[in-house]
């Protein structure tokens, strides 16, 4: 019996671990997506600050101040829209994997008290 609850407890360690591996990982994905909404931010804002005035004052040759204005900000909605859609997937797979990670923890406490009590 001894025997068997030690088994029991080595692979009761061996579930944690593995767990928080799992949640180790669904936290760096989550920095990954974080860190992509940042740079889309920053990204953004540079180019704003770099291209903004020579590229209003080329339109502005060709179309009036107001389209000029509603084609730039359409641009850089496009922007923002794609990198806030990337920042979000990657949130949303790291929640599935933390969702995952618990599950499979609770899964392997259950069994292991089933195990010790002889269920």
């Amino acid at each position: 019996m001894q025997e068997l609850s030690q088994d029991v407890i080595a692979l009761v360690r061996e579930d944690v671990a593995q767990v928080k591996a799992e949640l180790l990982a669904a936290v760096a994905e989550g920095r990954r997506g974080s860190a992509a909404l940042g740079a889309g931010g920053v990204l953004g804002v540079l180019a704003l600050l770099a291209a903004q005035e020579s590229v209003i004052r080329a339109l502005e040759r060709v179309w009036p101040a107001q389209r000029v204005a509603g084609v730039l900000a359409a641009a850089y909605g496009a922007g923002a829209l794609a990198f806030a859609g990337y920042g979000r997937a990657r949130w949303r797979e790291a929640r599935a994997a933390s969702q995952e990670a618990l599950a499979c923890s609770l899964d392997a406490v259950e069994q292991a008290a089933n195990e010790l009590s002889g269920k």
